[in-house]
């Protein structure tokens, strides 16, 4: 598969995801209103982060597009640790109005792996943060070290740039962009409570294997 190829895939699967969700009429929450609220932002944030991964990758710029990916994954896990797994306190924290003083006590709200060590313990009690739970831990465990890099400008940076990055290493990039998607779509779906939307959710990938990998692959 070329690159132009998969980007237009992906194209198709984010058009697919969103056409599900319905985002025109998508629901108002009326109880628990803030965690509803910063889940669905963090959950659209991830797909734009996507979204500009793909631009990033067309333009021939994939040394900027990798680290994204690192932003895409925290807006992610942050969506579904809001919804399935945060305090009160944290739901507090994070929708607090943003100021000197909010952001001074928005940085004692958990990272990545804390969040999805919450969602694992979550998912006894709601078995819906099973699958994010899993989903993100693997990629948190496959992925961290090399996109750390990438945000840092450390070595898979400067000698990815250097050296160019290979056609197969782009296509991984890629899909596992793809694959934050998806569990973003989930989280989406799972917000509106129709419980056939979310069955339909968890199915999307289906037909659109060649532009997603099941098992998250490290650089």
């Amino acid at each position: 598969m070329d690159i132009e190829k998969i980007l237009r895939r992906s194209d198709e699967l984010d058009d697919t995801i969103v056409k599900l969700l319905d985002l025109d009429h998508y629901p108002e929450y009326r109880d628990d209103a803030s965690r509803m609220d910063l889940s669905v932002t963090a959950a659209s944030l991830s797909i734009d982060h996507a979204r500009a991964l793909r631009l990033l990758v067309a333009g021939g710029f994939v040394s900027s597009a990798a680290p994204l990916m690192r932003l895409q994954f925290e807006a992610t896990t942050r969506s579904a640790w809001m919804l399935l797994a945060a305090t009160e306190g944290h739901v507090a924290l994070a929708a607090a109005p943003l100021s000197a003083e909010a952001d001074e006590a928005a940085r004692k709200l958990p990272a990545a792996r804390e969040m999805i060590k919450q969602l694992r313990n979550a998912s006894a009690a709601m078995p819906a943060a099973a699958a994010p739970a899993a989903m993100l831990g693997r990629f948190e465990d496959m992925q961290r070290h090399a996109l750390n890099s990438f945000v840092h400008g450390s070595i898979h940076a400067l000698q990815r740039h250097k050296e160019g990055f290979p056609v197969q290493l782009v296509h991984q990039l890629i899909e596992c962009s793809n694959g934050l998607v998806t569990i973003s779509g989930m989280v989406l779906a799972i917000l509106t409570g129709d419980r056939v939307l979310m069955a339909r959710m968890n199915r999307v990938h289906l037909g659109f294997e060649d532009c997603l990998t099941p098992m998250l692959p490290s650089y």
